[in-house]
């Protein structure tokens, strides 16, 4: 399981890697697209807003037309019935109401407002203080409301205080004409049900006098999802503010679009992961294909065709810098494998081989050619000190055998040491001067003293 998952760590390193780099991209992809949405709910919100301004609007300022008959007429209210009847041209409307100093004197329709006549609205005993407060004394139409009113239920509330001139005397308060709008009927005009045909969610609210609450006007028929975009918009009708609060259908995780994203970067991140695996594998087999060809199996070193191919790559890459080499030959190989069996001499070669790497200065290449042959190559300016140090070094432990294996006898090399370019420019003319120096170092019982010196 462990060697399985290290064989396959580089398929989940570039797993990981692929795929926080596609979901960066998808993720890019995700809020362009929630920009877009938001765009497109600014445009819809706008022209939804224009409607509720405009359908509203149009109701307040009828009142309008009474305040310019009485101020004609010099305060006198003449024809209050017939000019409020044309006014009154839509079921949104409750009533209208005119009050002289404040007293309402005239109301219609008549009928269900009866209650008001002779009721002073400038005081707060006079349904809601809200529809009170920024209509005493003012010049512009207000708005309250939604609101309360003595006649039953709620309505939207205008008003707008009358000023006559008279000669050589300032302006002078006349009263006040009013208008009461059914709430939430009026907000028919705004067309509100096509955002619920669309399938968007809405709210309109505003920010209660009483306390400052959340004070939720209309809601749209459709829920809201959780994490969706929106837009929210402030309506301005006459002094009063709403919001208006528009969202999208879905959230973004709702989406086919984003599992769409996903799904692609999930798919483009295993095929990268895949790639990345096999050409890792590739390169792992071409390792152990040259490991099969160029590795000596026993002792880890190179074998002869690696030795070759290496020797002739130093020489191809850089013809003009040096490098030594030296030939290794074990002493009394043959009875260590006639004495102590095949398996003693095979753990002779390796022990001998880990010594080498061990003692040899660094970087260098140990190559074993034969049964008990090994080629040292040291890259560079060969220094001859640090060298035969290193080889001492290696004698005095290999001296030791390897008892504890039940191999007591001592192992012993001879060495020959031949120079590129100065003793051959070829791989077999170094071979056969270091060859021939380690057959005299052999004969000379295999000292370092006697290995040539160049």
């Amino acid at each position: 399981m462990r060697r399985c998952l290290k064989d396959c760590r580089h398929f989940f390193v570039a797993l990981a890697i692929s795929l926080s780099l596609t979901l960066l991209g998808a993720d890019f992809l995700v809020q362009r697209n929630a920009q877009m949405r938001i765009a497109e709910l600014q445009s819809v919100i706008t022209l939804q807003i224009d409607k509720l301004t405009s359908s509203l609007t149009k109701y307040f300022y009828k009142i309008q037309t009474l305040a310019a008959i009485t101020i004609t007429a010099s305060g006198k209210v003449e024809n209050f019935e017939q000019v409020a009847a044309a006014l009154l041209d839509d079921p949104c409307i409750q009533g209208i109401i005119m009050a002289p100093k404040g007293i309402v004197s005239h109301a219609y329709p008549i009928p269900g407002n009866e209650i008001l006549l002779g009721k002073d609205i400038l005081t707060y005993s006079f349904g809601s203080w809200e529809s009170i407060r920024q209509a005493r004394h003012s010049s512009p139409i207000v708005m309250a409301g939604p609101v309360p009113i003595m006649t039953g239920g709620t309505a939207l509330i205008g008003r707008l205080s009358i000023y006559t001139d008279a000669k050589n005397k300032p302006r002078q308060f006349w009263g006040i004409v009013s208008i009461a709008l059914n709430f939430p009927e009026v907000l028919k005009g705004a067309e509100l049900r096509l955002l619920d045909e669309l399938g968007l969610p809405y709210e309109i609210w505003r920010e209660s006098p009483y306390g400052g609450t959340r004070q939720i006007l209309a809601k749209g028929a459709s829920p809201e999802s959780r994490g969706a975009p929106y837009v929210e918009m402030p309506v301005h009708i006459l002094n009063g503010k709403w919001f208006f609060k528009l969202s999208a259908k879905r959230a973004w995780y709702q989406l086919t679009e984003t599992w769409l994203y996903v799904g692609f970067c999930v798919l483009i991140s295993l095929l990268v992961s895949m790639l990345v695996q096999r050409r890792y594998d590739m390169a792992l087999a071409h390792r152990r294909l040259e490991e099969i060809v160029y590795i000596d199996a026993l002792t880890g070193c190179l074998n002869r065709r690696g030795l070759f191919n290496d020797l002739g790559q130093r020489i191809e890459t850089d013809p003009e810098k040096k490098f030594s080499l030296y030939y290794l030959d074990l002493n009394k190989f043959k009875p260590i494998n006639d004495d102590y069996g095949h398996k003693a001499g095979d753990r002779v070669l390796q022990h001998f081989a880990a010594i080498m790497h061990r003692y040899a200065p660094k970087p260098h290449a140990l190559a074993r050619i034969g049964g008990d042959e090994f080629i040292l190559i040291l890259p560079g300016e060969n220094d001859e000190a640090q060298t035969r140090e290193a080889l001492e070094n290696a004698r005095r432990e290999l001296a030791n055998g390897l008892p504890a294996e039940g191999i007591p006898v001592a192992i012993t090399f001879s060495v020959g040491m031949a120079t590129y370019p100065d003793h051959g420019t070829d791989l077999d003319a170094l071979l056969s001067r270091a060859d021939q120096a380690m057959y005299r170092d052999k004969q000379s019982h295999g000292s370092v003293r006697n290995a040539p010196r160049g």
